[in-house]
């Protein structure tokens, strides 16, 4: 006998085994919406060229900003979390676009670095981009620090006599000294440089420098124009920037520019123009270049001929400039403290470099060059030692002639521009969509670029710091 079951009651059924032989479908709640904070009443200055908008508001969720202007333009989300910034300034965080942070010393990395990073976002500096490291020891180590700036790490790529030069001595202040391939005191420090040699393939370096964590290739010494040349269309081909030392014997900054390199660092390295082609392939160590650079590059050098076309060729080809002449100001300021003075090769490099860089600078702002606010800063020995991007800063200010305004523009906008890829992209401007990177400043940085000194807090990523808190150690606070 068959057994009729009507289908709405075979439905019914179904449903009910259904329900008891498997798992029901839950609504998942969509997770909570972050709380906004508003910082309401300051002067914004947002980097993007725009004027400064009086009684601002920027509003922030989660790591991002969702608006920034004026009243009309920003309203507060009702329960946002508040901050009155009445009379106060708001910019973007500073970017320092040339640091070195990682060094090994007897086998292990410095325990300077946390206190360093720690400091550098007291200044307000939210985004550093490294410029000499081993790519994927350096990210892991910052990434065990809560309280610091967003670290981007380039990749450094030398010739093959940076790696297998003949042993030589040189006579130096403390005599003669027996040196080593540079790439081992490289190594040394705990760097990891790539060898590259013309018939290598570029493709193979981008790759092992992207595997590596680094965003970028930095071409450091010993490369031909056609490995730079080579290297860059790789490197561009990955939407990988590239920057060099403006003298990476042999290549000059002319070379480095027609190859479609991004920008050159190191406003010494200008001295280089200034040489041929047959006389900078013979300057390898160091000494002959210190030398070398020593003779020819003053002030008035500055401004031959080949130097002036050269940074027209820059300008031309949107290659920025970075002249780290803080670190110069540093090397000189040693050599003037000095109670037994010595003469040596290296002093007469320094204090040539330092007067020559600034004379450089001085044009290549006057011929268009875009600058970027990069300082040689590292992460060991003497605090006062160290470069500063606010030194570097005034330098440009007081010494080149830039205005704060377009100083400003050189640690945010334009350094997020040199940083290039999608990471430059999030960064330097206060606009909706980009990362909540910001410093709320006492005083107005436009009016005096030492006002950068008045900072009040500090915001990463949507995270709130006093500069106070972080130079004595206490973990981060939340804005109230």
């Amino acid at each position: 006998m068959r057994t009729l079951i009507r289908p709405g009651l075979a439905g019914l059924l179904g449903l009910a085994v259904a329900a008891c032989g498997a798992h029901q479908a839950r609504l998942v709640p969509p997770p909570p919406i972050s709380p906004a904070t508003a910082i309401v009443g300051a002067t914004l200055w947002d980097g993007t060229g725009r004027a400064p908008v009086p009684n601002a508001v920027t509003v922030i969720r989660a790591d991002r900003i969702l608006c920034a202007g004026a009243v009309g333009e920003c309203p507060v989300p009702q329960g946002a979390k508040v901050i009155a910034a009445k009379g106060q300034y708001l910019i973007p965080g500073l970017i320092d676009s040339h640091v070195h942070l990682l060094f090994v010393q007897n086998g292990s990395a410095t325990e300077d670095l946390g206190l360093d990073l720690r400091d550098l976002l007291a200044q307000g500096i939210t985004t550093l981009r490294d410029m000499g490291n081993n790519p994927a020891v350096l990210l892991s180590r910052v990434a065990g620090f809560d309280a610091a700036p967003r670290v981007y790490a380039m990749q450094l790529v030398a010739g093959r006599r940076f790696f297998y030069p003949a042993m030589r001595l040189v006579r130096t202040e403390r005599g003669v000294e027996y040196r080593q391939a540079p790439a081992l005191t490289m190594q040394w420090l705990g760097w990891s440089p790539i060898l590259f040699d013309r018939s290598d393939n570029p493709d193979a370096v981008v790759a092992t420098a992207r595997q590596a964590g680094a965003m970028g290739l930095k071409l450091y010494a010993q490369l031909d124009s056609v490995s730079i040349r080579r290297l860059t269309t790789a490197a561009h081909r990955a939407g990988m920037p590239v920057w060099g030392h403006a003298w990476p014997q042999p290549a000059n900054v002319a070379e480095q520019t027609r190859a479609g390199m991004d920008g050159v660092v190191h406003a010494a390295g200008m001295a280089g123009e200034l040489f041929t082609p047959e006389d900078r392939d013979t300057l390898v160590n160091d000494g002959a270049l210190q030398a070398a650079t020593a003779r020819v590059a003053t002030a008035a050098s500055a401004r031959d001929p080949r130097i002036l076309a050269t940074l027209d060729s820059m300008a031309a080809h949107n290659v920025m400039f970075e002249p780290t002449l803080d670190a110069t100001r540093h090397s000189v300021a040693s050599y003037d403290a000095r109670i037994h003075h010595v003469p040596s090769i290296q002093e007469d490099y320094v204090r040539a470099a330092a007067a020559f860089g600034m004379e450089v600078t001085r044009e290549a702002v006057t011929r268009g060059v875009r600058i970027s606010a990069g300082t040689d800063h590292v992460a060991y020995g003497p605090v006062g030692d160290r470069a500063s991007l606010l030194d570097e800063l005034r330098l440009y200010v007081d010494s080149i002639g830039l205005t704060p305004t377009a100083a400003l523009l050189a640690a945010t906008r334009d350094a997020a521009r040199a940083i290039g890829g999608d990471a430059g992209g999030q960064i330097g401007t206060i606009e909706a969509g980009r990362y909540a990177d910001l410093v709320l400043l006492g005083a107005n940085p436009l009016a005096d670029i030492r006002n950068l000194e008045e900072v009040q807090l500090v915001m990463r990523g949507g995270r709130v710091w006093r500069p106070g808190q972080l130079r004595s150690g206490i973990a981060m606070i939340e804005a109230r």
